[in-house]
């Protein structure tokens, strides 16, 4: 049996080429149908149907040879590399089982693989089963409506739509398609790529319509979208960067990964009674960064940086969004302008702040910023303001340094986190001055992490 899931694995690492066009609908059924199948097989069918539709599958019958968890015979049902069920039998007490109703997949292809072992006892006869196009697939973090027509008639025109503001087309897709006189869902302009909405990000309502923070304000709702709050082993803090991923420091999260993190965001308060929380699925700490024993004294704050992959994908909305990662650029971090900094840390005689702060802050060089034995490298830059007395402080660690200033952000240039929280002085206030990770300088290692987790 270990070989036919090798060869099952094989299979879905090929690329299957059809000259043929997809069909509207087809049928399927084992080997011999409706004689006993044979022993000893692997079968695969590879199911599709037009581009914009679901495909929709219904068995007639279904007789395969009973097994706890179908271990001898079976048929598996795959899309998108994800098995969707594996039966046998005739009946189920699984509601998902395909003898209690169709089966219809948010994809136009289906893959089926029907496998037997050496025995087939009690000669069954296999299954039978019929394939349809089904009404146009949902779009994730988005829909489809009717323009014109209805239930695939010809010249019907749907559109999708993402679900605005915070979600938005991905280039210049289709979003409109005709169902053509051979029941075909057709791109408007002939193209086949399928419309794709992504996050929003860098904006906040003032926009819309019109780690710490040393002597700063306390923040309205919906103003800094994208801060989120860890409250529970350590106080820090994280930047949303998508609708799965949020960015922080190394430092705040170091020892932590096999913890059971909970992440707040979209509040303003952190004793708010109903914050979004997020669940932290895996937590993934840049590899030089100088890891230290839990409850130890990091010394050397180069590569502080780290990604948190929620467990669930984060219901955007006003109260939170992602904040923008930057350009690679050669000039200042803060372009010789200020940006804002902020979090739930200390705010005045060591007191962490319950409510969101923020500070503006702008950029010095090294040699105006030198306290502590830690190392300085250009993967950090410091900032602060000497004149307003703002500062990052404990419990901010992690949090955003954003850019343009709070109050600046327009569509044409929204909030990019440019720095994260990282080391400073021992006491908060004392310089005005503190150390951030350059996030430009881990642009490449964001973007391939997220896509290979």
């Amino acid at each position: 049996m270990a070989g036919k899931v090798l060869i099952i694995c094989l299979l879905w690492a090929c690329v299957n080429v059809c000259e043929c066009e997809p069909v509207m609908f087809g049928e399927v059924s084992s080997p011999q149908y409706p004689q006993p199948y044979p022993a000893d097989i692997l079968e695969q069918w590879d199911l599709e149907v037009p581009q914009g539709y679901q495909i929709q599958l219904t068995f007639s019958h279904l007789d395969i040879e009973p097994s706890p968890n179908c271990g001898h015979d079976s048929i598996i049902l795959v899309s998108n590399k994800k098995v969707l069920g594996k039966f046998c039998g005739q009946n189920s007490t699984d509601r998902f089982h395909p003898g209690h109703k169709p089966i219809v997949v948010s994809s136009n292809h289906l893959q089926l693989f029907f496998l037997t072992d050496d025995s087939n006892p009690e000669s069954h006869i296999g299954f039978t089963a019929s394939y349809q196009a089904a009404d146009p697939k949902p779009l994730l973090n988005g829909g489809v409506r009717f323009i014109n027509g209805t239930n695939n008639g010809y010249h019907s025109v749907i559109e999708y739509y993402c679900k605005e503001p915070f979600y938005t087309f991905v280039g210049t897709p289709n979003v409109r398609y005709t169902c053509t006189e051979d029941q075909r869902w057709t791109a408007d302009d002939h193209n086949d790529h399928f419309p794709v909405c992504t996050p929003v990000c860098g904006m906040n309502t003032e926009v819309d319509f019109g780690g710490r923070v040393f002597g700063g304000k306390p923040a309205r709702p919906e103003q800094i979208p994208w801060q989120l709050l860890h409250n529970v082993y350590t106080r820090g803090s994280a930047s949303l960067i998508s609708d799965y991923w949020a960015l922080t420091a190394a430092s705040t999260v170091d020892g932590l990964e096999n913890f059971n993190m909970t992440w707040l965001g979209g509040i303003i308060n952190s004793k708010d009674k109903n914050p979004v929380t997020m669940k932290a699925k895996k937590i993934i700490i840049h590899p030089n960064y100088k890891r230290v024993p839990r409850g130890g004294h990091q010394t050397n704050f180069d590569n502080d940086i780290a990604l948190i992959k929620m467990s669930d994908r984060v219901p955007l909305g006003p109260n939170i969004r992602p904040v923008c990662l930057p350009n690679k650029t050669h000039e200042p971090v803060m372009e010789g302008t200020m940006g804002t900094v902020s979090g739930f840390g200390g705010f005045e005689k060591g007191l962490k702040s319950e409510v969101l702060r923020y500070g503006h802050i702008h950029e010095y060089s090294s040699e105006q910023c030198v306290f502590g034995n830690a190392p300085v490298t250009d993967n950090m830059f410091c900032a602060g303001d000497d004149v307003q007395h703002v500062d990052s402080c404990q419990g901010d660690s992690g949090g955003p340094l954003f850019f343009p200033m709070l109050g600046h952000g327009t569509k044409e240039q929204p909030y990019e986190v440019r720095g994260i929280v990282s080391w400073g002085p021992s006491r908060c206030g004392q310089v005005s001055k503190g150390y951030y990770t350059k996030v430009q300088n881990y642009l490449s290692w964001i973007e391939e992490t997220m896509a290979n987790n």
